[in-house]
């Protein structure tokens, strides 16, 4: 929390895989989820993957944590996160990766 203090806010990497779950992020005062990419890209044809998403979904909305998807590909994918609620998508539907100099704000 110290890093709080300071105005930080605090996000954590790849929910969904390796040691990411539901206690490490009661334990932890975060502010933002991103959802592993393995779950997001192949939402749109694996009835798992939805459901895991949807879950998360319904988890952070509940505890107020706001969700970043990861590895949104095309549109079909953007549509169904934004239907579970999810405003936060990265992935070459939107851009390849890029130097910080060639980003337009």
């Amino acid at each position: 929390a110290v890093a709080k203090n300071y105005g930080c806010k605090v996000a954590i990497d790849d929910f969904g895989s390796g040691y990411s779950n539901y206690y490490r992020i009661l334990t932890l005062d975060v502010d933002y989820i991103k959802i592993d990419g393995a779950l997001i890209k192949n939402i749109a044809n694996d009835k798992n993957s939805r459901a895991i998403v949807e879950t998360i979904a319904n988890f952070a909305r509940k505890q107020g944590y706001e969700l970043i998807a990861e590895y949104v590909e095309n549109h079909e994918i953007s549509i169904i996160l934004e239907e579970m609620g999810i405003k936060y998508m990265q992935g070459y539907f939107y851009s390849k990766p890029m130097e910080p100099s060639r980003i337009k704000f």
